[in-house]
């Protein structure tokens, strides 16, 4: 006993953390990216309809790195905007949740995140639904919580 961990769902987590701080971001009307963080859909899978902004977080998983840590790399999905030829707001968003995700890692209650090791991206990629889309990945260390069973 006193060896076992759990870790936190971290793709709940940044759900969780990256629709909290776009709401505040809109909801500052003199923060200059308040429009941008207006309205934007924050999930774990694509909405059943199309939405004009959209962030999905995948947890790609990793490797176990201590006896309480692991790292683990998520992939965040950015589509904004109608425009496939121009593409302003969605790189725009994109570069937003990116600051967010790399500035998420804390010591505080329900945050597993310890470090950020690095963000990479946001990339263009093709959507065939003819919406503007980013990608970028994060590589980041988290840590779980001791549990007696």
């Amino acid at each position: 006993m006193g060896k076992d961990v759990i870790h936190t769902d971290v793709g709940l987590f940044l759900t969780g953390h990256i629709r909290a701080r776009l709401e505040a971001i809109a909801a500052d009307g003199a923060n200059p990216h308040s429009a941008l963080a207006d309205g934007v859909y924050v999930g774990d899978r694509f909405p059943e309809t199309r939405r004009n902004k959209t962030v999905v977080v995948r947890d790609d998983g990793g490797p176990t790195t201590g006896l309480n840590t692991r790292g683990t790399t998520v992939g965040i999905t950015v589509l904004a905007g109608d425009d496939p030829t121009d593409g302003k707001e969605v790189t725009n968003l994109a570069l937003l949740v990116q600051a967010i995700v790399a500035g998420c890692a804390a010591v505080e209650a329900g945050n597993p995140v310890a470090v950020v090791r690095s963000t990479s991206g946001p990339y263009k990629v093709r959507d065939d639904s003819g919406q503007p889309r980013r990608y970028f990945t994060a590589d980041l260390g988290v840590t779980g919580e001791a549990f007696t069973a």
